[in-house]
């Protein structure tokens, strides 16, 4: 009877152990889910409220990020007065409280509030997760890696399942539905998993989490900027968003695949620690490699593919080092080592976390900023700059592990006989396909995707005059700051524009959310036929959409003169003769000017170049924000080169396209040769965007 009482309570243990790991899976998996999407958030915010207030400088913006990561040090403070039970439900019950906010509060301050707060408090629930780590009530290979994986992969496929435009800008009852689904069961996950938990006094790292921990928010930069980008990637590549959305979602289960099989069933003795040394200096080089700038196609996605495997190897690495793993055995939950010093708050982890949050902003602040002001350094720089870091702290952290164990093993055979029965696994006794299986989900997201939707069959319609647009849309941001692509597809399709010169379409800057504006739209629209120039760096620029379609005839960048923000032009043919009712085709010029008031002689340079490039041509309409008004020189340019002002001369030059914050002025134009009729021009008014379009039919 005793040995099968035994025998009961070890099968109960066990099944408690692996309820235990699935619900902290689960917990941890939706944490990392909402807190990417309200860091994400915070970023766009600041950037597209804050800094688009009159009275904010750019300086302020970055101040006021700053002092948000300062709070990180202090939220050691929740730790202080809190025992473990009670603190997690809490933490947990406030971000979900900060991301339902987000999703539905229509006031601006408040978004920026809460995103803010939610920053603070999910870098705070990072610190809670690695100090159970830290005490070994949680496993670092069996639960908290694997779920922090699946959360970045989680939400890079929600992301890619609303084409870009992310779950947390949606304003609709299916967005809704979800984001209170998951806080309904990331709250219940909390109060449940809370219950396994006991104690006031938390486990710290030792002074290595400021070599460790201060680098995950930069790792989590590197991921934005590029490895979990299905925008940039489409981008660069030209696959549209499906595709895009399906290559990022299959690697992230290989490279998941890959890192967690080799770190649970790696063998634990001086070779490892070799294999270990070499892979690091693998991975370092590989991920600086995979920031080598201007590639494009198949070699940015082997740069993605390998500086996306480095990336989280070396995190792992960092991470299993700051949790001071034992080498002898995996712990699991319940059996917390207690040998660990424990003080009643983890000051470093959270100090390290604060360090990293600034690092954080000020690598995303340096590379965004530079396109508004000079650094001493191109934004090409930052990532490799924040990847060698990375690297740096990777290698360091290998290196540290191998002496503590050559030094241990010198210690302990002097005193005792090695037991080799000890040497045989670093990691998991059995390998647990169980978070390769829940990766293996995702491919949901790509696959809802490919179902077929209502789509409008392409008509040729035969008449007599063709309507084309200019439109600057503000990377798709309303003037209240939030990310409102289909507001700006509205004012489009309620144009009945054929034809839309695009400025400032951002294609996964992560300060404008990420989103695809390029593909959303054409998309959305129906516009089959389009075309996409970079000007900044490769995913931001101008574009063209058509219902007609386009033959690409020029493009190319402007004339800098040592300005921060490179310029570009876009010039392509449209083809009206054999498909409507007008007989001869039509030049689409797209265009967007140095912005700098008192910089006209730069405006002036990048006038003659445009000038240049349709030099010669034929019903050519020249589309663009200017930055300038009538009467300016750079202006004056353009007449004198003989095209027509269409707002001017249909006598609509008093509507401006410049209305909602001072100056008011008129500075987006459609000029057209003289062998172009124009007719019905008008600027419908929308706070889609900062400005306002310009509509006007040819023939």
């Amino acid at each position: 009877m005793g040995n099968l009482s035994s025998y009961n309570n070890t099968y109960d243990n066990k099944n408690k152990n692996k309820n235990n790991s699935i619900l902290f899976t689960a917990l941890i998996t939706i944490n990392t889910i909402f807190g990417l999407q309200i860091l994400n958030f915070f970023i766009t915010f600041l950037n597209n409220f804050l800094r688009e207030r009159p009275s904010i400088s750019l300086i302020q913006v970055g101040i006021y990020a700053i002092v948000t990561f300062l709070v990180v040090f202090l939220a050691g403070f929740l730790f202080l007065f809190s025992t473990k039970r009670i603190l997690l439900p809490v933490l947990i019950a406030l971000i979900s409280a900060a991301r339902l906010i987000i999703q539905i509060n229509p006031w601006p301050p408040l978004s920026l509030a809460a995103s803010a707060l939610g920053t603070v408090l999910w870098m705070a629930s990072i610190v809670f997760f690695i100090s159970l780590v830290q005490e070994k009530r949680i496993g670092l290979v069996s639960v908290f890696f694997p779920s922090l994986f699946l959360g970045f992969a989680a939400a890079t496929g929600i992301y890619g399942m609303f084409g870009t435009w992310d779950l947390i800008w949606q304003d609709n009852a299916v967005s809704y539905f979800l984001v209170f689904s998951f806080a309904a069961a990331y709250i219940w996950l909390s109060v449940k998993t809370s219950s396994y938990l006991e104690g006031s006094a938390y486990s710290d790292g030792s002074r290595n989490v400021f070599y460790t921990l201060i680098v995950f928010m930069p790792f989590i930069f590197l991921q934005l900027y590029r490895f979990q980008n299905i925008a940039a990637l489409s981008a660069v590549t030209g696959f549209n968003t499906t595709a895009g959305s399906a290559i990022i979602v299959v690697l992230n289960i290989f490279i998941f695949s890959l890192i967690y099989l080799f770190a649970a069933e790696l063998p634990l003795n001086r070779y490892r620690l070799l294999i270990q040394n070499l892979l690091a200096a693998a991975a370092f080089l590989l991920i600086l490699l995979s920031f080598w700038p201007e590639t494009a196609g198949g070699l940015y996605i082997a740069q993605a593919v390998a500086g996306n495997l480095a990336s989280w190897w070396l995190l792992f690495t960092v991470i299993k080092k700051a949790a001071q793993m034992q080498d002898v055995k995996e712990y699991k939950i319940g059996q917390p080592d207690i040998s660990r010093t424990k003080g009643k708050a983890p000051w470093k982890n959270t100090s390290a976390f604060g360090v990293s949050g600034i690092l954080f902003f000020i690598f995303a602040f340096v590379y965004y900023g530079s396109y508004d002001m000079k650094f001493p350094v191109e934004s090409w720089m930052i990532p490799v700059i924040t990847a060698a870091l990375l690297g740096f702290c990777a290698l360091f952290s290998t290196i540290a592990e191998s002496v503590s164990f050559h030094a241990s093993c010198r210690k302990e055979k002097s005193e005792n006989p090695p037991d080799k029965s000890l040497l045989k696994k670093a990691g998991l006794k059995k390998v647990k396909l169980m978070p390769v299986y829940f990766l293996l989900v995702t491919l949901i997201f790509p696959l809802i995707m490919i179902l077929p939707v209502k789509n409008d069959p392409e008509i040729s319609i035969k008449k007599d005059s063709v309507r084309i647009m200019d439109y600057n849309i503000h990377q798709g941001f309303n003037i209240e700051g939030y990310l409102d692509l289909e507001s700006i597809a509205r004012v489009i399709e309620g144009s009945s524009a054929d034809i839309v010169a695009l400025q400032e379409v951002s294609r996964g800057w992560v300060v404008n959310g990420s989103a695809d504006t390029y593909e959303w739209l054409a998309e959305r629209l129906n516009m089959n036929y389009r075309l996409f120039m970079p000007a900044s760096d490769n995913v931001w620029g101008n574009a063209i959409l058509s219902k007609y379609p386009l033959k690409l005839l020029k493009s190319g960048f402007l004339p800098r003169l040592d300005a921060p923000l490179r310029r570009s032009y876009l010039l392509a043919e449209a083809d009206l003769a054999s498909n409507s009712g007008i007989d001869r085709n039509i030049n689409i010029m797209c265009t967007h000017i140095h912005h700098i008031k008192g910089e006209g002689s730069i405006r002036e340079e990048q006038i003659k170049a445009i000038l240049d490039a349709v030099s010669g041509l034929e019903r050519t309409a020249v589309m663009g924000d200017f930055n300038a008004q009538s009467g300016e020189p750079e202006i004056q340019m353009i007449h004198d080169a003989g095209f027509i002002d269409s707002q001017a001369a249909l006598g609509k030059d008093s509507q401006l396209t410049w209305v909602h914050y001072e100056p008011l002025e008129r500075i987006d134009y459609i000029w057209v040769t003289s062998d172009i009729e124009i007719s019905n021009l008008f600027v419908p008014y929308s706070t889609a965007s900062d400005h306002l379009p310009v509509v006007v039919d040819i023939r």
